[in-house]
């Protein structure tokens, strides 16, 4: 079961149902295909992206490959403005560290959702896992994404690759 998790402006909750497929579809822009998702999604694609991040929320969380994602929305009025994922086991990422991903549809892009979120998911892996240190990489011209990470208290910490070896800064924040 996915947790839900708000600070009162920001919620995280379950991806679920044809509205978010939609949603996703909507909120895809070309900053989130380029530094998040790849190809456009389409209704069919986002379906069976929100059937597997509800998978992933069932068993092993450490398992390889699970990201466990929540859907960042407006806590007022509980339309998606974007999603949020942590990876608790991935292979460029040393052990008792978690990988933090999210993206912000452009429509909620400069209130702060994505660190509110970041904020969210640091807190629940400090109370819910053995997770020492949360990391968000990020590719060096991703500026909105590397003001995230500072506004939810990651400090710069040099450069690691990406999946297909693209270099990336890091930032981290101690989480215990």
């Amino acid at each position: 079961m996915v947790p839900g998790l708000s600070d009162g402006t920001v919620e995280l909750a379950a991806l679920a149902g044809d509205g978010d497929a939609a949603a996703l579809v909507a909120g895809e822009d070309d900053e989130i295909a380029r530094w998040l998702s790849g190809p456009s999604a389409t209704l069919e694609t986002a379906a069976r992206h929100i059937d597997r991040c509800a998978l992933d929320w069932v068993g092993d969380w450490f398992r390889p490959g699970t990201a466990l994602t929540w859907g960042i929305r407006d806590a007022a009025s509980g339309a998606l403005a974007g999603t949020a994922e942590v990876q608790l086991s991935t292979a460029d990422v040393e052990a008792g560290t978690a990988n933090l991903a999210y993206g912000v549809f452009p429509s909620w892009r400069g209130r702060r959702y994505g660190a509110r979120a970041v904020g969210l998911m640091c807190g629940w892996l400090a109370t819910t896992t053995a997770t020492q240190l949360a990391v968000v990489r990020v590719e060096p011209g991703n500026a909105a994404s590397i003001r995230v990470a500072e506004q939810a208290g990651f400090a710069r910490a040099g450069r690691s690759r990406g999946v297909a070896g693209a270099p990336m800064l890091r930032y981290v924040r101690v989480l215990r």
